[in-house]
């Protein structure tokens, strides 16, 4: 029977093995490649009437850039695939695209108040195939003091910080007892 300690360690062994994946998959590899560099920002500026004004950001200039729309829900394409030219600019973190997705006849509408999938197709030169990116659409926010009023009581916003002040929670509570344990300060727990 294993004991206690060793069913310890193969948990975090297996957590540290999955955790390492994780970063290694988000970290761009040594042989260029493309990079979606805000990724982890708001980069899709709604509008009130269902349109949207997009800003990725790449580590290379590209070749190519598509997007479609897809429904958060179900998945399903909701427009054609549109190809991006021109709106490029060269920022001091990679390559700027904007575009636009206005409201005209041919596209498809989009309620302002949902929210979608947008999948991003890049090439640069020298990649034997476009990269897929996939960013959400947010639905719109309301502006002035009202909008202002009204999102700050978003029960939404509310549960996204409480998740994240109960995860902070029980991340100190394990790294003290963590520290108790072993007598030091583990890695991860110095809050750097």
């Amino acid at each position: 029977m294993l004991s206690v300690a060793t069913l310890g360690g193969l948990a975090v062994a297996v957590v540290g093995f999955s955790l390492w994946h994780v970063v290694r998959a988000q970290t761009p590899a040594a042989d260029g490649q493309l990079v979606l560099v805000n990724a982890d920002e708001e980069w899709i500026e709604r509008k009130k009437q269902g349109e949207f004004r997009a800003r990725p950001i790449f580590n290379q200039q590209l070749t190519e850039l598509y997007y479609g729309i897809r429904d958060a829900d179900t998945g399903e394409w909701l427009t054609a695939v549109y190809r991006v030219s021109g709106g490029e600019k060269e920022r001091d973190e990679g390559w700027e695209y904007e575009f636009d997705y206005p409201s005209l006849d041919e596209h498809e509408p989009l309620d302002p108040e949902r929210t979608y999938l947008m999948v991003l197709l890049a090439a640069a030169d020298g990649q034997p195939a476009p990269t897929t990116f996939y960013a959400v659409i947010p639905a719109h926010q309301s502006g002035g003091l009202l909008g202002n009023l009204l999102g700050a009581l978003d029960p939404a916003r509310w549960a996204r910080a409480l998740a994240g002040w109960v995860i902070e929670g029980v991340h100190g509570t394990l790294c003290g007892v963590l520290e108790q344990l072993t007598g030091s300060e583990p890695d991860g727990c110095s809050g750097e």
